[in-house]
């Protein structure tokens, strides 16, 4: 069993998001990237972070919610 993914404030609400993934490049860098972007034209494929707001936020399975954080 595999541990769900807990809040990161350098990230925001991408690192609880489940159209959210983490994308590690050959060079070791790391990127968020937003799967909702392919099919939203308003969002951003690699948003700008920490997000404190958006309107595709969509909790993952079985995460608690996460006080001070919006979605709107």
């Amino acid at each position: 069993m595999t541990e769900p993914p807990s809040f990161d404030p350098a990230v925001g609400l991408c690192s609880l998001c489940e159209h959210a993934r983490l994308v590690r490049s050959g060079r070791g860098s790391s990127f968020w990237l937003c799967e909702q972007a392919a099919r939203d034209a308003s969002l951003r494929k690699y948003p700008a972070l920490p997000r404190t707001t958006c309107h595709a936020f969509a909790r993952g399975v079985g995460e608690p919610p996460c006080e001070g954080m919006g979605t709107g």
